[in-house]
């Protein structure tokens, strides 16, 4: 199958890159998948502990201010033009397929396109700062501060396009086990420098200035990553062949509409609260967003190592092991995704109170709403990894432009009249519909059956949750409306209690149902330490 329906690039025959043999390929999926859940865990645990003692130093109106800051980055993100996509798929590819020149020339083609967004960014941020505090409704006493901040991030978010370019380039060569290892240094460094800077009595300038440090001091290490491992990639713009340019920016333009989405899922309504209600509703979102994002990062980094598998696969025209890794790959990441969306929702109240205190129900709410949203999102997951890797972009496209269309909508006639709550639904509801949109779409591409794939893959995993959240539910209380009166060690101990209950049951459940077994997992066990071959390894089916 080809990539993207135009010829590849001739390989230079000797000695070019060679590519890795399927089982080291299978190891290599599952180490990366490990490592990306510990750099993740490391941020989380981080940012987790760190969040109440920002909360303390800046208010509830700075941290919100804070909260909208973030955003830029996220503009950033989703305004890269697919390129961190792109780059992993095509270094992937040029890798297996052993063409130096290609992977020179669309290194070269990434770094160029990346610095001159990032100037076109902060010049665009510097010159509408003042519309853009307006529609925050920054208060007068936090205008000189939000202004100046506004433009430090404008820079130093500038920043994660090289940082995101050493990531992008890692991740294809199938090392994403390394670049989180960096980005483990980086999170530590970071958190070290926040509480110095609130120590110190630093502001919101200051903060983001430890930022931009620390995504240098990333960029630097990723940069002498790859020098080590693939000396053959980097910058001669001489092997930039429009051919090239024309593969990249084209399927990185059908990603840069995945990215609004993606935005759109995220910010939109983050902006429109505080655009139409307050930045204490921000605030709220953000706590929310922060918890769910937290515990989501387990399913979602199971995805990124698929990318660059089946890229290789695809140079390989190896589509039937493909298919059998979407297949076994579902279901590794539902069995922790529906669980942990089902956890959220039932637990939600109660961990806010034992981690806050009383008072952010609206927190809770969000972080309810999100898990619901994601827990049914994660039907695109595995899905949309396949379709980058085999140069099929626009069916993920497709469903983001149906669900981008449908949450604006949405969010501009619900917020105004359910506040708070109205922008939840309006999030929830549009990336549904998107969501199974793409389900039904992807499958009939692939020629797989939605009905047995549901029966087969989904049915177990989401009954094992259910189950479980349900009793989870009681037994924590969650529903009881004397809540925020109670104790937070009272919260905690209820937490505790549930949560152990909840896994019990879903480990119960999915052993019990045959979704999993024991040997199984230890088989993958043996992948990652590469102490045994698995003859059923991931992308072997």
């Amino acid at each position: 199958m080809s990539n993207s329906g135009t010829a590849r690039p001739r390989p230079e025959p000797e000695g070019a890159a060679g590519a890795a043999t399927p089982p080291a390929l299978d190891r290599q999926i599952a180490r990366n998948s490990i490592l990306n859940l510990l750099g993740r865990f490391v941020y989380v645990l981080g940012w987790t502990l760190v969040a109440p003692f920002m909360l303390h130093h800046l208010g509830p109106e700075r941290f919100g201010l804070w909260s909208l800051l973030t955003v830029v980055s996220g503009i950033y993100l989703a305004f890269d033009f697919g390129l961190s996509s792109a780059l992993t798929k095509f270094v992937a590819e040029f890798r297996a397929s052993g063409d130096r020149v290609a992977l020179r020339g669309v290194f070269t083609t990434g770094a160029i396109l990346y610095g001159v967004l990032s100037l076109l960014f902060v010049a665009a941020i510097a010159l509408l700062r003042g519309p853009l505090l307006d529609l925050f409704r920054i208060p007068p006493a936090l205008r000189p501060e939000a202004s100046a901040a506004l433009v430090m991030a404008a820079v130093v978010y500038g920043l994660l396009n090289a940082y995101m370019l050493m990531s992008s380039v890692l991740s294809g060569l199938h090392r994403i086990d390394l670049w989180n290892r960096i980005s483990m240094v980086v999170t530590l460094v970071q958190l070290f420098g926040v509480w110095a800077v609130l120590s110190l009595g630093g502001g919101l300038t200051a903060l983001l200035l430890n930022t931009g440090v620390t995504l240098l001091l990333g960029t630097l290490l990723g940069h002498l990553t790859v020098r080590r491992l693939a000396p053959e990639i980097g910058l001669e713009v001489a092997r930039i062949e429009l051919e090239l340019v024309h593969r990249l920016t084209r399927y990185s333009a059908a990603l840069q509409i995945v990215n609004l989405g993606v935005l759109f899922q995220f910010q939109l309504d983050k902006v429109l609260f505080g655009s139409m209600l307050s930045l204490t509703a921000v605030g709220s979102y953000e706590f929310g967003f922060r918890v769910t994002s937290a515990l989501w990062a387990v399913p979602a980094l199971l995805l990124p190592p698929l990318l660059p598998a089946v890229a290789h696969l695809d140079a390989k025209g190896d589509r039937a092991r493909i298919v059998r890794l979407y297949r076994r790959a579902s279901r590794y990441v539902l069995a922790v995704a529906f669980p942990i969306s089902a956890a959220v929702i039932a637990l939600a109240p109660v961990l806010f109170l034992a981690w806050l205190g009383p008072g952010h129900r609206d927190a809770a709410l969000a972080a309810t709403a999100l898990a619901a949203m994601l827990g049914v999102n994660i039907l695109t997951g595995v899905g949309t990894a396949v379709a980058r890797g085999v140069g099929r972009p626009g069916l993920e496209v497709r469903y983001q432009v149906l669900a981008m269309a449908l949450h604006l909508a949405l969010s501009l006639s619900l917020i105004p009249r359910f506040g708070f709550a109205g922008g939840l639904w309006a999030l929830f509801l549009s990336t549904s519909v998107g969501s199974l949109y793409f389900l039904w779409l992807f499958h009939r591409y692939l020629g797989e059956p939605v009905g047995r794939f549901a029966l087969e893959v989904l049915a177990r995993p989401l009954l094992a949750a259910a189950v479980a959240g349900a009793l989870a539910w009681w037994v924590a209380g969650s529903g009881d409306p004397g809540l925020e009166s109670w104790t937070r060690s009272a919260a905690l101990v209820r937490l505790g209690t549930a949560g152990s209950l909840f896994l019990a049951v879903v480990a119960v459940l999915m052993l019990a149902s045959g979704f999993l077994s024991l040997a199984e997992l230890r088989d993958l066990g043996g992948l990652v330490t590469g102490r045994r071959p698995v003859a059923s390894g991931l992308a072997r089916g």
